[in-house]
């Protein structure tokens, strides 16, 4: 018997191995009692173990520009993304636990201007959903995650993240109808 985890939407395949990802993001970093926001884009790498259960990689590039300042995040994570597919809907709620790497760049410009950067151990644990709105494109509707990060010494940041685009699904085959 199959769990509602596993159970096919109508007429939608479920048997796609490959998803890809790319949107919009937005990035709320901070540190005590400041914060910065960063926009930029990201994009994503699945691999479907099952149709409820993914094998994930994602990237990110994020930036503000302030008066002769450059902050820039960069992210690499990979982890696991668990999706729910109840077949009466065109949406799929999905949560997730990424683990990955980031780079924190500063550079300032004119004259006794520099640049420095780190980089540390993040991680990234959220939700979000996708809307199914074709055979093989969904709309990530929103994907909200924790963004933790340890830049300098003896501090943590805790990030707040969120993205929004488009779903390209491969390598699968339609279902019958």
């Amino acid at each position: 018997m199959r769990s509602s985890w596993e159970r096919p939407l109508p007429g939608v395949s479920q048997n796609f191995l490959v998803q890809l990802y790319s949107g919009y993001a937005f990035d709320r970093v901070g540190s005590g009692s400041s914060a910065t926001n960063l926009s930029g884009a990201m994009g994503s790498f699945g691999y479907n173990l099952k149709p409820w259960l993914q094998i994930v990689g994602d990237t990110s590039y994020n930036y503000v520009t302030g008066t002769g300042v450059k902050n820039v995040l960069y992210g690499n994570h990979f982890g696991g993304r668990f999706f729910y597919r109840p077949g009466r809907w065109r949406m799929t709620p999905f949560v997730e636990g990424l683990v990955g790497g980031s780079r924190y760049d500063i550079t300032i410009s004119g004259p006794g201007g520099g640049a420095t950067s780190q980089n540390c151990i993040s991680y990234k644990a959220g939700g979000g959903v996708d809307f199914h709105i074709s055979h093989r494109w969904e709309i990530r509707v929103i994907d909200l995650d924790y963004y933790r990060t340890s830049f300098g010494t003896n501090m943590t940041q805790n990030n707040y993240w969120a993205s929004a685009g488009v779903v390209l699904r491969l390598f699968g085959s339609r279902a019958s109808e």
